[in-house]
């Protein structure tokens, strides 16, 4: 994830140079502290601070603790890709072990304050919304259906409709607006619309780039990386659902009690 953010964000010149060592030297993090590091790649220590910042990190520490949890699961399973030499015998013993990977890496992003908040709100709304396009549709249609299993009204989206916006109090409803990359411009496009009549909106996205959650009022935090399998396979989807079954489960243990 880390390397994709060094990819996608927009850095300055010592900013990249920063970037340019880490990616060289990528045992550095676990052993140098911020003053380290900037003596290295020759900046200042503020800009380390400003670099992890833009890349949506609270702190150096924060940065390097997630960099190491990654470093340290991509040391686990170098040896364990998918290509197009694999065979169907690779594939069945990988693609688990890759599927776990997607999962603890959605886990380690996990904020549980925002769980907490966003289940409360869910709870206290007369009508849950989903948006969502492309491949992600079908995820947001599973999540109706288990929510309307629990007694719960949701529904699926895949653009705005402003007359049914315009047609209810923004209270009643609870909008999740969905993106891996938190740059698709028709999701954005939702969240702003939906901010905009003060509903009550959450980001289900990526850490990629940071629009889709600076919208919205709270941000459920999806693992967009690639891990290993190729391009064409979008894991990210597993992810959603993680994302999702945490919301429903907990839905349903307060529903029995």
């Amino acid at each position: 994830m880390i390397n994709e953010l060094f990819l996608t964000t927009k850095l300055t010149p010592q900013e990249q140079a920063v970037a340019s060592y880490i990616q060289n030297n990528p045992h550095c993090i676990l052993k140098y502290n911020a003053k380290e590091l900037a003596q290295k790649s020759y900046v200042s220590s503020p800009t380390i601070i400003r670099l992890v910042k833009k890349l949506g990190f609270k702190g150096y520490l924060d940065f390097q603790n997630t960099y190491i949890q990654e470093y340290m699961m991509y040391e686990d399973n170098k040896f364990e890709r998918l290509n197009k030499d694999s065979h169907i015998n690779d594939i069945i013993q990988i693609l688990p072990k890759i599927y776990k990977h997607v999962f603890l890496e959605t886990q380690h992003m996990i904020r549980k304050e925002s769980f907490v908040r966003t289940i409360n709100y869910m709870l206290q709304a007369k009508q849950i919304d989903f948006y969502a396009n492309d491949n992600n549709f079908s995820q947001i249609q599973s999540a109706c259906l288990k929510l309307n299993t629990l007694g719960i009204r949701a529904q699926a989206f895949n653009t705005i409709n402003q007359g049914y916006v315009d047609s209810f109090q923004p209270q009643d409803v609870l909008s999740f607006v969905v993106s891996h990359s938190g740059k698709n411009q028709t999701m954005v496009d939702v969240a702003y619309y939906l901010r905009k009549k003060r509903v009550r909106v959450i980001a289900i996205t990526g850490k990629i780039d940071p629009t889709l959650e600076l919208i919205c009022n709270e941000s459920l935090y999806i693992d967009s990386s690639s891990h290993h399998a190729p391009s064409n396979i979008m894991l990210y989807g597993l992810s959603i659902h993680y994302v999702i079954d945490i919301l429903v489960t907990a839905l349903a243990i307060r529903k029995v009690k």
